[in-house]
């Protein structure tokens, strides 16, 4: 397994890009967005920055259960998500109101796929395990699946993903070593299903 790829959002201190690539990190995804109105302050400028240190890079949305046509379009505009930028949702638990339902998520999905071209990636964890615990068919099972579980391995993944394609593992405090990469410190860190051939070839996923 690859483990190149990092989050972040603006609760992360960036010190230094170029550390981070000499650190192996080859891709960021970063927060853009959450619910409809929500924009990182810190996502424009950490694309510049982290783009001209050569690293790969995504974004993502985290979701909440307001409407969903005002969600993608709060992301799309403001991620602008360019041909070779992973986009994502974030499906887990909301920080104000009620939580991103499954048709909610299927239809968020649906729109980004109709305006992009392309699936988006579905980050999820222990929301994600429980809503889809006993559904055996779902659009959302086109997408690439992006699995949070701060354990040993990846426990409990939903079988409607016959494979998980990433994995959070930590967020920098729980979770298996290493945590912690330079430039950074303690960070969400993620492996990919693969080697980093395998990674940069199907990148943007």
């Amino acid at each position: 397994m690859f483990n190149g790829m990092i989050d972040l959002s603006h609760h992360n201190i960036v010190h230094d890009w170029a550390s981070v690539r000499r650190a192996g990190i080859v891709a960021v995804v970063h927060k853009a967005t959450e619910g409809a109105t929500f924009r990182d302050p810190a996502y424009a400028t950490r694309r510049i920055e982290a783009k001209a240190a050569g690293l790969l890079w995504g974004s993502y949305h985290f979701s909440s259960g307001v409407d969903v046509e005002a969600q993608v379009a709060n992301y799309l505009a403001y991620a602008d998500p360019g041909a070779d930028d992973l986009v994502c949702l974030d499906w887990e638990e909301s920080t104000a109101g009620a939580d991103l339902s499954l048709a909610q998520a299927e239809a968020f999905v649906a729109l980004v796929e109709a305006r992009l071209g392309r699936l988006p990636v579905i980050y999820g964890g222990r929301l994600l395990r429980e809503r889809m615990a006993d559904v055996a068919q779902s659009p959302l099972a086109k997408c690439a699946l992006w699995y949070a579980r701060f354990a040993d391995e990846p426990r409990g993944v939903p079988a409607l993903w016959r494979r998980w394609t990433f994995w959070q593992y930590t967020d920098g405090r729980s979770g298996p070593e290493p945590r912690e990469v330079e430039g950074l410190g303690p960070v969400d860190r993620d492996l990919f299903n693969g080697d980093e051939a395998q990674f940069r070839a199907r990148w943007p996923f």
